[in-house]
């Protein structure tokens, strides 16, 4: 998000702007909305060490919403989109094999639309807060009861 008009005109003289569709602050029926008319979610932060150990809300978001992803190609997501078999992995410095991932996806609708389906089943069963909470029980049990 922008905190002025001053950035957002600075990012608007950028090149490529003129592809950018920018949508200002969303309310969650507009969010919903959004995702309900998109493709292929992206997640594709570069490799900071604040983003390679990171869980971004928005990858679940999209595997919610049954909406296959391409991904940023760091170990800790690897387990989750190669296990669930959801998305596509690629370098996210290599515009190139973004745009093949993305691609691939759009040609191949009925894998694309396994992949969505294959997140959303995922977040459902096993990434949301019922679980995560007792998981959290269970390591708040096992901190306490150490002397």
């Amino acid at each position: 998000m922008f905190s002025d008009d001053v950035s957002l005109a600075l990012l608007a003289s950028e090149q490529g702007y003129e592809y950018v569709n920018y949508l200002g602050v969303l309310n969650r029926v507009q969010i919903s909305q959004l995702l309900s008319t998109i493709k292929i979610g992206m997640v594709t932060l570069l490799p900071t060490p604040s983003y390679v150990e990171s869980l971004p809300i928005k990858l679940f978001e999209y595997m919610l919403a049954g909406i296959p992803v391409v991904a940023s190609n760091f170990t800790l997501w690897q387990d989750i989109i190669k296990k669930l078999q959801c998305g596509m992995l690629v370098d996210p410095t290599s515009p190139k094999e973004i745009a093949q991932a993305c691609s691939y996806l759009l040609t191949n609708p009925e894998i694309a639309e396994q992949m969505g389906q294959n997140g959303r089943e995922a977040v459902i069963k096993h990434f949301n807060w019922e679980v995560e909470a007792t998981n959290l029980y269970v390591f708040y049990g096992k901190v306490l009861s150490i002397n």
